[in-house]
């Protein structure tokens, strides 16, 4: 697709767009002669939220390529549950609490009493697995459904052959499974902490997302990993940020008009993908 034609296209759309309407954060980075486009997504959604605007619509049919994290389609799952099950589980034959020690095990299992999950099955997982499934369990039960987050609902839509990835399945799981014992502990403890607010902060954050205001969404964010091992929270957020920074510079030098859906945490902070972008030199514009 040629670039005059699809920022013609776009700008049209914007012009029936009013500042008034909030809607989640798009922002277009540009160079000299190219752009691309980044939206903040939100992995798991209640129903009955209409997030899609217009203007995200058009770019989901003009771009020339639709960029998410990973692949998440049901034939990746064939490369993802085994890997799961690789770094998520015991393969040596010891337990979680062997690991956790019984003051933390006790919290684990009230949290599995009160959200109904079976602690049997939680103690044959590594830390950061029992840490997702207690988030994933807690937050399904309360409504929210991976399969109305935005990546899942986007990735039915976008033909495969316009569809890129930042990450392999094998990456974006190494940044969970591959941490140290001791962040994967702290990982564990930090989501025991936050659970009573944990729904409370994401209706929070999904507020804040469709208001299209990404800084009070990443405050609350922050917050919930606070507890956190520093080198786990530099691995998830830092340094993928500044990997999807150089993929995305590469995108503007090949002109390559390209839409990004990333999580929408990965856009806010000092650290985030368009304060990166614009340390290096490239224009940004909040476009909704």
């Amino acid at each position: 697709m040629k670039a005059r034609h699809f920022l013609a296209t776009f700008s049209a759309v914007l012009a029936m767009c009013t500042s008034a309407s909030a809607a989640p954060a798009l922002w277009k980075i540009s160079d000299e002669d190219s752009s691309i486009w980044l939206f903040g997504s939100v992995h798991l959604l209640p129903p009955d939220i209409d997030w899609r605007s217009e203007a995200l619509d058009d770019l989901l049919q003009t771009a020339d390529r639709v960029y998410f994290e990973t692949d998440i389609s049901p034939e990746a799952q064939l490369t993802i549950t085994p890997l799961t099950i690789k770094l998520g589980f015991s393969n040596d034959g010891t337990l979680l609490n062997q690991h956790i020690g019984p003051e933390l095990t006790d919290r684990l299992r009230e949290a599995a009493k009160a959200y109904d999950m079976p602690m049997p099955f939680l103690l044959t997982m590594q830390p950061w697995m029992a840490a997702t499934t207690i988030s994933v369990g807690v937050m399904a039960g309360s409504g929210y459904d991976p399969t109305l987050g935005v990546e899942n609902v986007l990735g039915r839509e976008v033909p495969k052959e316009r569809q890129g990835f930042l990450e392999t399945p094998e990456e974006q799981i190494g940044f969970l499974g591959g941490g140290t014992m001791d962040e994967q502990i702290a990982m564990l403890e930090a989501t025991l902490d936050t659970l009573h607010v944990m729904m409370t902060d994401l209706d929070a954050m999904v507020a804040a997302w469709m208001d299209g205001d990404p800084d009070a969404l990443g405050e609350i964010f922050m917050e919930q990993m606070g507890g956190y091992d520093s080198g786990m929270v530099s691995r998830l957020i830092d340094q993928r940020n500044a990997n999807w920074t150089d993929q995305i510079a590469g995108m503007l030098e090949r002109n390559e008009e390209a839409l990004l859906i990333v999580g929408a945490a990965h856009m806010t902070g000092s650290t985030s993908v368009v304060k990166m972008l614009q340390k290096r030199g490239y224009a940004s514009e909040r476009i909704q």
